[in-house]
This record gives structure tokens, sequence and C-alpha cells, in this order.
């Protein structure tokens, strides 16, 4: 008796040993610094939109502080084009298609929860709501849209990226730097527009999908490949900000306007800036077990941050309106660093909303649903 009872211990020790083996094997495998950046980033969109909303960036150049704004914006400016790398560099081994499906439920429960929210406190009318229950298509979702649309062609991609040899890749993906980027400036600069080809100066299911193949290049030849001096990367990311920053307040003082030529997602500084950050952050061996707890815990809930905050900045809400009251009241010498106090309270309101939002999603069962559409009717 006392024999089985010692295996019984002897093989539970062995499936625990095992479990923790597997996990501290998933922890080395997974890179938590890019985990860390995608967090950094939807904490700098957030920066852009209070921008955008509080109409910092009307500023005339006499306001003490259409600089700093400025200069936030360009420091600012990287989290889509990250998120388009990123996505590259995780997505191009293997397309799951039931990622799209759980996206698209998530995105249709926050349109049809905030909207009818804000009907009910008559902040919104009919034609939202109805209109909520048809969430694609929306201009003010525009990524959401632009991803959804782009990942129904990565299947075709995927095989490809990892097919490619690597020369051909790097000439390819030299093209797509230099046509995109370079070229797409270029004309920008001489055409004033950002409506040339079908970019739509970033605003783009094609500028997704061509991030996409660069972060899918990234992921095959350069991530957890080599290591780097993480300050040259630093010090590219500052290089390539105060550019952005420095080339508006020269065309502001000499023109009287701000020339945003260089502050497009195509930019050439906006890529180099992202690459930069991607590098640096994806050379980051994180192995603090509570920090990596803590990225594991917000990761997740990221992407739904954007829909949160951005559903919300749209209705005029009188907390909402006070809020930006309170922004435009801010002093220039402090006004980078509230504000982006200011992004990071609200990541974090954003963060734990979306985590009652999977509470329920796990009680009814919503993976399970994503499964079964996933496998029975497609």
């Amino acid at each position: 008796m006392s024999e089985n009872i010692e295996k019984i211990n002897l093989n539970n020790e062995i499936k625990s040993d095992k479990k923790k083996n597997n996990n501290m094997q998933r922890i080395l495998q997974r890179n938590y610094g890019i985990d860390l950046l995608k967090i950094l980033s939807m904490i700098n969109i957030i920066n852009l939109h209070i921008n955008n909303h509080t109409n910092q960036l009307k500023l005339g150049r006499r306001n003490p502080k259409y600089k700093p704004v400025y200069r936030l914006e360009a420091f600012s400016f990287f989290p889509v084009n990250v998120f388009g790398l990123v996505s590259g560099i995780i997505g191009y081994k293997k397309c799951k298609f039931i990622n799209i499906i759980y996206i698209w439920f998530e995105y249709f429960f926050y349109s049809v929860f905030l909207t009818m929210f804000l009907y009910y406190k008559s902040m919104s009318n009919f034609r939202n709501l109805i209109l909520s229950f048809f969430p694609l298509g929306i201009i003010r979702h525009w990524y959401v849209n632009s991803y959804i649309f782009m990942y129904l062609f990565l299947p075709f991609i995927t095989d490809s990226l990892n097919s490619l040899d690597k020369n051909f890749f790097t000439k390819m993906v030299l093209f797509y730097f230099f046509f995109y980027s370079i070229y797409h400036t270029i004309v920008t600069f001489y055409f004033k527009t950002k409506n040339y080809d079908y970019i739509n100066g970033g605003y783009s299911s094609v500028w997704l999908l061509v991030l996409y193949i660069i972060g899918g290049y990234l992921g095959r030849f350069f991530i957890n490949k080599f290591s780097f001096c993480n300050i040259i990367f630093i010090f590219i990311y500052f290089i390539m900000s105060f550019t952005t920053s420095e080339y508006i307040f020269y065309t502001i003082d000499k023109y009287k306007s701000p020339n945003r030529m260089l502050l497009q997602y195509f930019s050439p500084t906006i890529i180099i800036q992202a690459l930069s950050l991607i590098i640096l952050f994806s050379n980051l061996k994180i192995r603090n077990i509570y920090l990596i707890k803590v990225i594991s815990f917000f990761n997740p809930l990221n992407f739904n941050v954007t829909l949160i905050h951005a559903r919300v900045f749209y209705f005029n809400i009188p907390i909402i309106n006070k809020f930006y009251k309170f922004i435009k009241s801010m002093t220039p010498e402090y006004l980078f660093f509230k504000i982006y106090g200011s992004s990071i309270l609200i990541y974090f309101i954003c963060a734990f909303i979306d985590y009652f939002r999977f509470l329920l999603f796990k009680l009814f069962k919503i993976r399970n649903l994503c499964i079964f559409i996933d496998k029975k009717i497609f």
C-alpha cells in the first residue's frame, strides 16, 4: 500500500516538474520585450488621440504650447507601424483564422455595448445605435477594418513568406521601403497629397500588408537571431523623432503653417523609428517572473483599449469634455509629461474594463464558439 502511494507521489512530482519545465520553456521562447512594446505603443496611441480630439495640433506658432504638442506627436507616431510590423513578426509562421473571428466578436461587442450605453444616456442617436450592429466599414475604426481586410489575404501570403529565400526577400523588402516610403514621401512633398496610390497616408489595408511582409522578414532573419547594442537603437529613435519634429518647426517658422510630410505613417523617419524600437525591445531579455505576469495580464487586453477609449472619445460625454478642457489648460512646460500621465491612466482604466469583457467571454465560452465556427462553418 505504501509503495503504491510512493509511486503516485512520484508520478505527481514528475508531472509537476514537466509542467514547470514546459512553462519555463514557454517563457524562454516568448519575446516579452515585444509584448511590452505593444503596451507602450497603445499608450502612445492614446497620446495621439488626445492631441487630435483636443485640437492641440491647430495651435498657432505664437502659442507657447505648439512645440511640446508637436514634439509629443512626433515621439508618439510609431504605434501603427509597430503593430503592423509585429503582426508580421509573430504571424508569419502560421495564420490562424480563429483569431480574426475572435477579434470580430470583441469588435462587435464594444460597438454594440458602448453605443447602447451612450444611447441610454441620451448621448447618441438612433442611427448610431443601428450602425453599431454593422461595425465593419466605419471610418473611425479604420485600423480594425483594415486589419480584418488584410487578414483575409494572409493565408495566401504566409506560405510565400516562409518559402522565399533570404536574398530575394531582402530585395523585395528594400523595394517596398523605397516605393511605399521614400517614393511616396517625395510625391507627398511635391504634389501635396497623401492619397497617392492606395496607401491613403498609411490608413489602409495596403499599408498594413506592406508592414506585415516587412515584419515577416524581421521575424525570419533578425528577431532573436542577433544581439544588438541597445544604446544605438535608443539613439536612432530619438534622432528620427527630433528630425520629424524639427522639420515641422522649420516649416511653421518659414511658411507660417506646419508641413507634416515626415509625420505620416509611410514616412522614412517614422518607419525607422518603429524599426529601432522593435529591435530594441526584442533584444530585452525579460526574465523577472513578476514583470512577466504583469505583461501577460495586459497583453491580451491591449488591442481593445483603443476600441474602448476611441469610442468614448467620439461622443460628447460631460466627463470627457471636462478632460479635454483640463488638457487645454495645461502649461507648456509640463504638457508633454502630463499627457503621457493621462494616457497611462486611461490605458489602465480601459484595460481593466476589458478584463471584465474577457471574464464575460470566458463565462459564455466565446472562444469555443469561435473554434466551432472555424471548424464547422469555414
